[in-house]
């Protein structure tokens, strides 16, 4: 068993889900993956999603949704985070059409914060998943350091997407450990040698999982989400790629 708890961010498997949700959870399963986090449910309501995950043998631990659901819809949306069983909710994206300066980085970052207490409220805890763009800075300063400044540990946590770093010229290590005991989620997404820096298989790129991973524990990550944006073949066989390389560490 792996030393680090993993599961599989369904955007992953997008293309197969869109033509066989059932289908689709049980082939995740059988390839090495007892968890997943979700990024959305379709036209399926909570209920029934959470019965095709039971039936697949798959267990959601976590769900991306809007940040417009988050802080406009937030009592509906905890109320579909508890439908599903789930442990944390995370705000995917926050970009230039919400946030053109850093005025409205902070005053989302605080719409964010005002919502996560209600979160914590009701047992679950709220998070947001950078890219690359937080890494711009603003008068100096990261926008994904303003996000947290903005905001209190116990209402925002860091789903922490570790290519999205290394790709803005952070270092996953460091933030790891400026944010220890705020990240319960880490996202394990690899880098291609080659000058595009594209996606690929966990183990198969130039990512320091030697590092990363240990480091994410000692920071307090619970949840190793397997994640890979774009495949380059079948998104099913790099998702069994990746299972195969968390088990063996």
């Amino acid at each position: 068993m792996s030393t680090f708890p993993f599961g599989l961010q369904l955007y992953t498997v997008r293309d197969h889900l869109e033509k066989d949700v059932q289908g689709t959870l049980r082939r995740v399963k059988d390839a090495g993956y007892d968890y997943v986090e979700l990024a959305g449910i379709g036209l399926h309501g909570p209920r029934e999603y959470n019965a095709m995950l039971n039936d697949a043998g798959l267990k959601a631990v976590s769900s991306h949704f809007p940040y417009e659901d988050i802080v406009k819809n937030t009592a509906a949306t905890i109320e579909t985070t508890q439908a599903l069983g789930l442990q944390y909710a995370v705000v995917p994206w926050l970009g230039g059409e919400l946030c053109p300066d850093r005025d409205a980085w902070i005053a989302c970052a605080r719409a964010m914060d005002e919502a996560g207490a209600k979160f914590r409220a009701a047992d679950i805890r709220l998070c947001y998943h950078n890219h690359a763009h937080e890494f711009e800075r603003l008068g100096g300063q990261y926008i994904f350091d303003l996000i947290y400044e903005s905001s209190a540990a116990h209402h925002l946590g860091l789903e922490l997407d570790s290519y999205w770093v290394q790709y803005g010229g952070a270092d996953p290590v460091e933030k790891l450990n400026q944010y220890k005991g705020r990240c319960p989620l880490l996202h394990v997404k690899d880098m291609s040698a080659d000058a595009s820096r594209t996606f690929t298989e966990v183990g198969r790129g130039i990512m320091d999982w030697a590092a990363i991973l240990p480091a994410a524990a000692k920071a307090g990550v619970q949840w190793f989400i397997v994640e890979q944006d774009i495949c380059a073949g079948d998104s099913l066989e790099s998702a069994r790629i990746s299972a195969e390389y968390m088990r063996k560490l």
